[in-house]
């Protein structure tokens, strides 16, 4: 503290002595403390695991085979040439769970790279029922026992913790395809069927949002749709005389899962 000298002032004297005090003495507001806060990124590679629900829709249509000789025996559904209207669709329904790695390129707020996931399915629907043209019964089964995708992803960052992404490319699946056909009494006694458990591919392409709520962790929820194309079956009955039907498996199927990611950076 310092002591001025007599000052003038607009209402007289102040009294030589009176302490004044200096800026350097004002006391000073401290600053509230701010928490660190991170700043993400998204470049490198990242690993994790998802879980969630995959519907597959099976759609069946007859078609005229060409597996039987002499061709005279290849029928349409048991209808020959003209019966070729029978179709049938079923969706199964499942939980799928699996794995999934990937790399991210930022360029500011623009994220692309690439993905693979695969994981195991539940999906499975059995049904059946008769033949309106012929009268005659079927069982089918249908669904996926696992599933993969390797996509393109391109995104949009957000404050750079949140992204939104487009994603497509390639779907592959585990099918499991059964059928049984069996003709009802006195109708010749023709059983037709076939079991596949096979690999199949196609395309998918979807979209999704991931959040990076720390350093290294990131939350994500997606949506696919894919095609797994179709695939024709053929089957000869040995119990009546050699004679070929023909029915045309396609498959396509919605993915809605929620994963958790480890970014290496």
């Amino acid at each position: 503290m310092k002591y001025k000298p007599l000052l003038l002032a607009p209402l007289g004297l102040i009294p030589a002595g009176i302490p004044v005090a200096d800026a350097a003495d004002m006391p000073v507001k401290a600053q509230p403390v701010q928490p660190a806060r991170f700043i993400p990124l998204w470049t490198g590679f990242y690993a994790g695991v998802n879980v969630g629900v995959l519907s597959a829709r099976s759609e069946l249509n007859a078609f005229l085979p060409s597996s039987a000789v002499p061709a005279e025996n290849n029928y349409c559904w048991l209808g020959r040439t003209g019966d070729c209207t029978f179709n049938n669709s079923s969706t199964a329904t499942g939980v799928l769970g699996g794995i999934q790695i990937g790399y991210n390129f930022q360029s500011a707020n623009i994220v692309y790279g690439a993905e693979v996931d695969f994981g195991g399915s539940s999906a499975k629907k059995s049904f059946g029922g008769t033949n309106p043209n012929s009268g005659y019964s079927y069982a089918a089964e249908t669904g996926i026992e696992a599933m993969g995708t390797a996509r393109a992803r391109l995104g949009y960052a957000f404050d750079n913790n949140v992204m939104v992404y487009a994603t497509g490319g390639l779907a592959f699946a585990k099918v499991r395809d059964s059928f049984l056909h069996i003709s009802p009494p006195g109708g010749g006694n023709a059983t037709y069927s076939w079991t596949n458990t096979g690999w199949r591919a196609g395309w998918t392409a979807g979209g999704g949002l991931e959040y990076m709520f720390a350093r290294n962790w990131s939350v994500k929820g997606e949506a696919l749709y894919y095609d797994l194309g179709d695939k024709d079956h053929e089957s000869v009955s040995p119990s009546f005389g050699g004679v070929s039907i023909g029915v045309n498996d396609r498959m396509t199927g919605i993915i809605a899962r929620v994963g958790i990611n480890y970014l290496f950076h």
